[in-house]
Order: structure tokens, then C-alpha cells, then sequence
């Protein structure tokens, strides 16, 4: 059978969001998600989870200080079969141990994610 040919599997995707703020304070926190989504391959399931998140990436002005958040990295990418029946996805905040500025370039694309499972 042609691997065109064969049924979507699930796969789940854990996101890392930055949320900055433009002034000296730069990276305020990281959002971390989760997304479950069907798709034919690892790399193109990668493809598509990178398009999702860029799509929740979004810029606010509810202060002083513009506010972005953006995708900063796809921390696991994991195939979890065609029967899925049920996924917990907790949604995670943490403040940063690390200073990143304002500007600073994110390149989630970069390179496919390891598997945690």
C-alpha cells in the first residue's frame, strides 16, 4: 500500500510559547500547550504543528509596553497511533530563569523535536 494511501495517525505535539514584553524586562514567561492533531508522517506532522502555533503567535498593547507571543520551540513531537480514546493536555506556565530581550529571534523550525515517548 502506498504510504499516501495508508490512514492518518495521531500525533501530539508539546508547544513552548514566549510571551514578551517590549522594554528592558523582555521574556515575562513561557506558555506551554499541547496540540493533538492527525497527520500522515513525523515531518510533515512537524510541518503542522509548526503552522498551528504560528497561528496562536499575536502581538497586544495593554499597557505601556507592547506584549508578543511567539511560538519559541516545539519541545516533543510523539506518533501515538490511530486509536486514541483519551489525552490530558494541563496547560503550563513558568517564569523564566534566563533573560532573552524583547527582539530576541526564536527559530522553533530549526530542527524536528525529540519523541518523549
Amino acid at each position: 500500500m502506498r504510504r499516501e494511501m495508508m490512514e492518518r495517525e495521531w500525533f501530539h505535539a508539546q508547544i513552548r510559547l514566549a510571551v514578551m514584553e517590549d522594554s528592558k524586562r523582555g521574556l515575562l514567561s513561557w506558555e506551554g500547550s499541547a496540540y493533538l492533531f492527525r497527520s500522515e508522517d513525523h515531518e510533515t506532522a512537524f510541518k503542522q504543528a509548526i503552522a498551528e502555533d504560528r497561528r496562536r503567535e499575536h502581538f497586544s498593547k495593554p499597557g505601556r509596553h507592547r506584549i508578543a507571543v511567539r511560538l519559541a520551540k516545539i519541545v516533543t513531537l510523539d506518533r501515538l497511533g490511530s486509536e486514541v480514546t483519551e489525552f490530558l493536555a494541563p496547560w503550563v506556565s513558568e517564569k523564566p530563569t534566563e533573560h532573552l530581550a524583547f527582539d530576541h529571534i526564536f527559530e522553533p523550525d530549526g530542527a524536528l523535536p525529540p519523541r518523549c515517548f
